[in-house]
């Protein structure tokens, strides 16, 4: 089984995957997953705080993936080790918690997921640089040739798209607006990278996180769903997808 919600935000939002609310977790099993689409938070303080929500993590009875979203600590994130696992490059958190890399591709139950996480902090400004705020919540060109390559060996085809922000041409895309004059030259802004992903991959159904909805909209009749306090049971997807359009 595999289930799919976004923005858990350590204790913030986290309470939605918890078994106590999360009833379908009790059944299942180090052969089942659950994917956070971004602003996963619990590599947040480096410390103290995350040993407790990751030791609490590894505790449950499923995988945990995450793509990253804007609100995760990178320069705790990347200290991490890179493993390969299931066809692509990881970080290993714990046991059974895994970042998906940005523009890396896996195979998980037969079919492909293409993660591509990063957000825009519309409140940088109300942040500290390395302590509450980073700049790498944006991909760099090194992020972007890895993304192309991985996906020329693939065809430009996967089944799953998985990222936290969104493409241009959602409807969403414009609910901040994005200031790039703060990072450096490598840094490339996020939504941009998304579109062109959306013309150029041939896929089955996208998820993001980063804007606390859950929606769906579709681009060339092609589902993209928004997900926040959702989780969605891939396994029934068209049914989800109706649900989640109520």
């Amino acid at each position: 089984m595999i289930y799919i919600t976004a923005d858990t935000h350590r204790e913030w939002d986290i309470h939605k995957i918890n078994p106590n609310e999360f009833i379908a977790g009790n059944s299942l099993t180090r052969n089942d997953y659950l994917i956070i689409c971004g602003d996963f938070g619990c590599i947040w303080d480096d410390g103290n705080g995350d040993r407790f929500w990751l030791n609490w993590l590894e505790s449950l009875p499923w995988n945990t993936l995450f793509v990253d979203g804007n609100h995760e600590n990178f320069d705790a994130l990347n200290k991490y080790p890179v493993v390969d696992w299931n066809g692509g490059k990881v970080h290993q958190i714990r046991s059974n918690i895994f970042h998906l890399m940005r523009g890396e591709i896996y195979t998980i139950d037969g079919k492909k997921y293409l993660a591509f996480g990063g957000g825009y902090s519309h409140d940088y400004t109300m942040r500290k640089e390395h302590e509450t705020w980073w700049k790498d919540e944006m991909p760099t060109d090194k992020d972007v040739s890895n993304l192309w390559h991985n996906l020329k060996k693939n065809g430009h085809k996967v089944d799953y798209i998985l990222s936290h922000d969104i493409y241009t041409s959602h409807s969403k895309a414009n609910t901040y607006d994005i200031d790039m004059n703060h990072y450096g030259k490598q840094y490339i802004n996020v939504q941009t990278v998304l579109e062109k992903i959306a013309n150029k991959v041939e896929y089955t159904c996208w998820f993001n996180g980063h804007y606390h909805a859950d929606c769906v909209e579709y681009r060339n009749e092609k589902p993209c769903v928004t997900l926040f306090d959702k989780v969605l049971n891939l396994n029934d997807l068209e049914n989800e997808i109706k649900a989640v359009q109520k």
